[in-house]
């Protein structure tokens, strides 16, 4: 089994733009791979849990390309105001 756990602090509004676009992937488990979110006032912890390497490199560039995502769509409204 392999598990690790991802935690992500900021202002809550950053917070919740990862959760909703997080959110809808966390529903495609497989019997393989799986990740739940947790979000608290001013963290996000993602816990990843995967039964092999392979859908746990899967899980993990998901997750990360999500992330860079929100954190590219962050800098640009951030870059307006």
């Amino acid at each position: 089994m392999y598990k690790s756990v991802i935690e992500i602090s900021g202002k809550s509004i950053d917070l919740d733009s990862y959760y909703n676009a997080l959110l809808p992937e966390q529903d495609f488990k497989s019997e393989r791979a799986a990740y739940k979110l947790k979000k608290l006032k001013d963290k996000l912890t993602i816990t990843i849990e995967a039964e092999d390497a392979t859908s746990f490199r899967a899980v993990i560039n998901t997750i990360a390309g999500l992330i860079a995502i929100v954190q590219s769509s962050i800098e640009a409204v951030d870059k307006r105001a």
